[in-house]
This record gives structure tokens, C-alpha cells and sequence, in this order.
């Protein structure tokens, strides 16, 4: 039997936080049909801890995927999770709210605490991933992404001790793979610089198919098929 996340934390620790937030069934589908509790594997968390420069390996880490950015928000906002008190809803740049009531999220969050810093405060690591397994990359979707990012900056400059970090997982580095499919993208990425540079990590991807709708020659056609065919992706 699997511990519950809020378990594992601190009580008011942002890993406790965001615990109490986590609502995936897919988390929680994945935990109960595998018997297993979300922890990351040594190897990729060892190319995670060197590209982002975190020397300290981190006993315990809070893992959550398709997590909510309001409830991000949420969790850094309202530090003791006190349940119906109207909040202030200031929008951010542009117009931006920090609590969009979409579900707009990040792929994957991993969060840890540094204890050890030579009697300085802790440091809590905010690690969020996105990924991207075939195809390109979704311009629209990553600048909507930031723009809530940045409608954050209150709740981020509300917690100095919390260090967050942008991490891109494909199975090519964008950067050192530009086209002219990706510039509009890439230049995105190059205007949000909240969380530092962005750290690209390897995502292998198995070969696959994918079902496409069709007409009789097998030209393609979503709107009125005959047929459907099978295409790698």
C-alpha cells in the first residue's frame, strides 16, 4: 500500500502544499494499479540535478503531473490552506489572471527542499516540465503558459525560498534544432527568462503509428472520409 503524499511533507512545507491540491485520477490511477509512490528515477534525476546545478541530492521529492497552474498559484498564495476566504483576483500582465479557472497546467512538477545550506535558509526546488513527444511544439499553448507564469510573479516574490525552473523534455533539443516550423516558439522561449534559462533534457519516444482519416486514394480528409490509413508519426 502506497503512502499518501501528504504524508511524506512537512505539514505547511510547498511539497505539503501541493500535495493537498494533487486531484489527477491518472496519479492516482497509476499509484494504485502499480503499487508504486511517484519518485523519480536516479538516472534522470541525476541529469535533472546537474543541468539545473543543484548540487545536493534530495532525500524526499513531491511529483504531480498535469498540475493545475491555479493550483500552483494556489499553493503559494495561501500558505495555510484556509478554505473559504475570499482572496483578491489581481490580474496580472496583460490583463493576465493568475487564476485562469482553465485547466492549464504544467506536464509534470517536481518539488524538494535543500536543507543543506551551510546555515542559510532552505532552498526549495520547483522543477516544471514540459514535454513533447511527437510533433512540434505548441506556440500558442506554451505563451499562454507564460503569460499566467508571469501573472504569478506576486506569488513567487511572496516565497523568496522557492527557486523555479523551466525544464523542456523532447526527443530534440529545440534550441539545437531550429526550423522555421519551431522560430515562433523559440522565440517565446527566449522572452520568458522568469525562471532562468531553460534546461532541454532527453525524452526517448518509441516509434508509432497514428490513425488518419481519408478518402479512397488515401489523400487525407478530417471533414467527410471514406476510408482511414495508418501513417508513422
Amino acid at each position: 500500500m502506497t503512502t499518501s503524499l501528504s504524508e511524506r511533507f512537512p505539514i505547511g512545507s510547498l511539497e505539503y502544499r501541493l500535495s493537498r491540491f494533487n486531484a489527477k485520477e491518472r496519479f492516482a490511477l497509476i499509484q494504485r494499479v502499480l503499487g508504486v509512490t511517484f519518485v523519480p528515477h536516479a538516472d534522470f534525476m541525476a541529469e535533472v540535478l546537474a543541468k539545473c546545478n543543484i548540487t545536493t541530492r534530495p532525500e524526499n521529492v513531491f511529483c504531480a503531473m498535469d498540475f493545475h497552474l491555479d493550483w500552483l498559484y494556489a499553493a503559494l498564495m495561501n500558505e495555510n490552506l484556509v478554505e473559504g476566504e475570499p482572496m483578491p483576483l489581481a490580474a496580472g500582465e496583460s490583463d493576465y489572471f493568475p487564476v485562469t479557472g482553465k485547466q492549464q497546467d504544467a506536464d509534470f512538477v517536481m518539488c524538494f527542499t535543500d536543507k543543506a545550506c551551510n546555515g542559510a535558509p532552505p532552498v526549495t526546488h520547483l522543477l516544471l516540465i514540459e514535454a513533447k513527444g511527437v510533433g512540434s511544439w505548441d506556440t500558442q499553448q506554451i505563451s499562454s503558459k507564460f503569460n499566467q507564469y508571469r501573472a504569478m510573479r506576486p506569488a513567487f516574490a511572496r516565497n523568496p525560498n522557492v527557486t523555479p525552473r523551466l525544464i523542456l523534455m523532447s526527443q530534440k533539443d529545440p534550441e539545437q534544432n531550429r526550423t522555421r516550423q519551431n522560430s515562433e516558439f523559440l522565440g517565446e522561449l527566449q522572452g520568458f527568462r522568469d525562471f532562468g534559462m531553460p534546461v532541454w533534457v532527453h525524452l526517448p519516444m518509441e516509434k508509432t503509428l497514428s490513425v488518419v482519416r481519408c478518402n479512397d486514394d488515401g489523400t487525407p480528409n478530417g471533414k467527410t472520409p471514406t476510408h482511414w490509413k495508418l501513417e508513422s508519426r
